[in-house]
């Protein structure tokens, strides 16, 4: 059995939450696999829990953080006493932090998954609690090569450290669901949690502007999160009421209706690892690559090994870079189609969950034949 430590797992909607979630059901085809994930609504879980449970059992725990955080160790003490567990995967650090000691006493590999936020310390009590879960951990996955460099900066050395990229999924056949007033030319789209990192801002500054040239401009905005009121100010600000549409979360069904209707996927990020927050890699860009949308990005972080420059996007140096590059992307329809044509290869070819998967299980199936 492989079991999943998670905080973040759907219907709550995220990246670590789409890779978790992907993770778990590719598992599941080779592997009995048992999620135990933190309870955040109680009927929208129990739904998604039952619509999923032919591919994987999913144990929900509830309550205030620090019981949570405990009851779930003492779940976890339950399966690990029938001697059937093989393996353990973390989505970060702090699902391990708990329970790392006895997983370690009992010759259990884990496996956790660094992302690149959560691994940026504020203080020297943070760090070492970061470090001491980490250099116990069997194996570390890094969502990119930027991310394993800042793994091993934090002076976690001593086992096996991969970089393993996320799979990205196809929604492409999938039957579309209408977001209504989805009407302009070129439409722009950024789908991300609407945090200040993801360059929100700078884009609708750029928006202003290009609509002289593109009256008929619109900029998709899917997501939610704390910035939505600000943004939504800043769009009555620069009178760009009419090129720019808040659409919240949106589901599968309502991705392949957007990115079928999409010509750029924007999300060009800042560098805010002083306030702990730094884009580790971006699935969202791949996810559009799939539709053959090219992307642009920012030279931060992980992301410029989501989108290659001038081969499936583009990468700006300087954020103040933005308007200038959305204007000559924009304008080169030939350009734009190309790099699209690019990044749909590439991602067929190297990010499909039933390629990514491989990389996992090279890792498990060689800890089944040790045992």
């Amino acid at each position: 059995m492989i079991i999943i430590l998670t905080q973040c797992f759907p219907p709550r909607v995220g990246g670590i939450e789409n890779l978790v979630e992907n993770l778990s059901i590719e598992l599941s085809k080779n592997h009995e696999v048992l999620v135990l994930a933190d309870q955040h609504n109680k009927s929208k879980d129990a739904l998604y829990d039952v619509s999923n449970k032919n591919n994987f059992l999913i144990n929900r725990i509830g309550g205030l953080k620090f019981f949570r955080k405990r009851k779930k160790l003492s779940e976890l003490k339950k399966y690990l006493d029938t001697k059937k567990v093989s393996c353990i995967i973390g989505d970060s650090w702090k699902s391990f932090e708990l329970s790392i000691d006895i997983i370690k006493d009992l010759s259990i590999t884990s496996i956790c998954l660094v992302h690149g936020n959560e691994i940026i310390t504020k203080n020297l009590r943070h760090k070492k609690r970061v470090t001491s879960t980490l250099s116990k951990i069997s194996h570390i996955v890094c969502n990119s090569n930027y991310t394993k460099d800042l793994v091993k900066k934090i002076g976690i050395t001593n086992q096996s450290i991969v970089c393993i990229y996320p799979g990205a999924q196809s929604n492409i056949n999938l039957p579309e669901k209408i977001i209504p007033k989805l009407n302009g030319s070129p439409i722009l789209v950024t789908l991300a949690r609407l945090e200040k990192r993801k360059g929100h801002s700078y884009v609708l500054s750029a928006i202003a502007k290009l609509k002289n040239d593109y009256p008929n401009i619109l900029y998709v905005i899917a997501g939610s999160g704390e910035e939505l009121r600000s943004l939504q100010e800043k769009v009555r600000k620069f009178d760009i009421e009419k090129n720019v549409l808040f659409v919240g979360n949106i589901n599968n069904n309502e991705k392949n209706y957007l990115f079928k209707k999409t010509n750029l996927m924007l999300m060009p990020t800042t560098d805010e690892s002083g306030q702990r927050s730094i884009e580790g890699f971006g699935i969202a860009y791949l996810e559009a690559a799939f539709y053959g949308i090219p992307s642009l990005a920012s030279n931060i972080g992980g992301t410029p090994e989501a989108v290659l420059h001038e081969e499936t996007g583009l990468i700006i140096q300087n954020i103040n870079d933005l308007y200038s590059a959305l204007q000559s992307i924009l304008s080169d329809h030939k350009k734009l189609e190309k790099l699209g044509q690019n990044a749909k290869i590439r991602a067929e070819k190297h990010f499909l969950w039933s390629i990514v998967i491989k990389k996992y299980l090279h890792i498990i199936d060689n800890i089944d034949k040790k045992n």
